[in-house]
């Protein structure tokens, strides 16, 4: 089980236990098997461990003194997507514990258990994930790529999305992708779909902020017609697949209930229909707005929220990831000279430092528009400049010379990524140091790290 490669570190072991000889007990044998055991009594601590180390495995007990195993896992699935989770369990609780299984949870011990089978079930939960986190993954011209080489862009923060893609690649879990609009979430849907399990399928995009609040039932759950006809819902034509619910922030509170029991029950009765169909699909969600935000304000139905939001990902504006401009556009220019049959071969340098001065409030789909049009006008082999469209307002510079000023929130957020990195810079990229300097705490430095795609060296 163990790496052949003496440099791989040993697979490090999260065990989550409130009895004192069971910990020890576990961390013996985890330890004489060549693991690197570490021990939390409760939930706090293990939240903490998992937020401040790397961690290949977690065991954990589902009765714990501040809470259960099942609260772990959920925010497993959300914010470490891919690390395997084995649950120990009394025989009282062993129907929770196969309810976690279902949703993702690697295996299931009933205590007292044999160590050996620990051990077996552990080794193979590792070597199973490092495994998926080597294959390659399905990129946008078909061919292969490594997890993490940039194919959906070159910051720090498209690469994790990535990594999550190839971690979740045979969980068949629901996955909720948020961020602006026009940051590509659909595209991030698409991909992660390309590199599933049900990457067979089809996939079904429904965009809620566009469709009809009337027709919205048939749709999604087909109708029978007068003369007997039926036609087939969104939800039946994802069979196999995966479902895509865009605009679930523009949810109508009065279909909400059937959604959730819907996917909850996975079958669905058409309108004017007596007959149910079963369903057999993956969901993935998208939305704009902060969903948590939405539920507290009764708004959105909290048991549909937590049904959507199994794994989270979030999507950076392009002005987070700078990085990615230019290779967007660059991969935005040969497909659309390819598909307008135009003999552009690429970007100037005037124009590349060009965009680089832009802030695309429109994200990915602005710079796409803007690209697709240069290729249409451009006289040369090479976009220069002035082929881009001459009102670029919506794209104010940077600097003195800009245009509109930037929304207070977009101002804000850059002077905020500024700041962590010359924090990060004058504490040699020591943490506890950056986060102290900053006047925050480590875990909330380290969130909003994720948050701006900043990468620790």
């Amino acid at each position: 089980m163990l790496p052949d490669d003496a440099a791989t570190p040993p697979p490090r072991v999260l065990i989550v236990d409130d009895e004192d000889i069971m910990r020890v007990t576990l961390e013996d044998r985890f330890r004489m098997e060549g693991f690197e055991p570490m021990a939390a009594a409760n939930l706090a601590t293990a939240r903490r461990m998992l937020s401040e180390r790397r961690i290949d495995l977690v065991v954990t007990d589902i009765r714990l003194p501040d809470g259960d195993g099942r609260d772990l896992f959920r925010e497993i699935c959300r914010t470490h997507p891919g690390v395997p989770v084995v649950v120990m369990t009394a025989y009282i609780s062993v129907p929770d514990a196969v309810a976690l299984t279902k949703a993702g949870a690697v295996d299931y011990l009933t205590k007292p258990f044999d160590l050996d089978d620990l051990i077996a079930k552990a080794a193979r939960a590792i070597d199973r994930a490092r495994d998926l986190g080597r294959a390659p993954l399905v990129a946008p011209d078909g061919s292969d790529a490594m997890p993490g080489s940039g194919v959906l862009g070159r910051s720090a923060a498209m690469r994790r999305i990535e990594e999550v893609a190839a971690r979740i690649r045979d969980v068949d879990c629901s996955v909720l992708i948020t961020g602006e609009s026009g940051v590509g979430k659909e595209v991030v849907g698409r991909f992660i779909h390309a590199n599933s399990i049900r990457a067979n399928g089809p996939f079904v995009a429904v965009d809620f902020a566009t469709m009809a609040e009337r027709h919205l039932n048939a749709e999604l759950f087909g109708e029978v017609r007068d003369d007997g006809s039926r036609r087939p819902g969104r939800f039946e034509q994802a069979q196999g697949g995966t479902l895509f619910l865009d605009g679930v922030d523009e949810i109508p509170e009065a279909l909400q209930l059937k959604l959730l029991r819907a996917l909850q029950e996975r079958e669905v009765v058409p309108v004017g229909g007596t007959r149910p169909i079963a369903l057999d699909f993956r969901v993935m969600s998208a939305a704009q707005s902060d969903l948590e935000a939405r539920t507290n304000d009764g708004r959105l139905r909290p048991d549909l929220f937590y049904r959507l939001n199994v794994v989270s990902i979030e999507v950076p504006p392009l002005r987070a990831r700078r990085e990615d401009i230019l290779y967007l556009a660059r991969r935005f220019a040969a497909e659309a000279a390819a598909a307008m049959k135009r003999p552009v071969e690429g970007l100037s340098v005037a124009c590349e430092e060009l965009l680089m001065t832009m802030t695309f409030p429109g994200n990915v789909r602005e710079l796409k528009n803007m690209i697709e049009g240069a290729v249409a006008l451009a006289s040369g082999p090479r976009i220069q400049p002035h082929d881009l469209p001459q009102d670029r307002g919506s794209c104010a510079a940077k600097g003195k010379d800009a245009g509109a000023p930037e929304k207070l929130r977009e101002t804000v957020e850059q002077a905020e990524r500024q700041a962590i990195l010359a924090a990060l810079e004058h504490s040699g990229h020591v943490l506890n140091v950056a986060a102290k300097t900053l006047g925050i705490s480590r875990k909330t430095l380290w969130e909003k790290m994720r948050r701006y795609g900043i990468e620790k060296p």
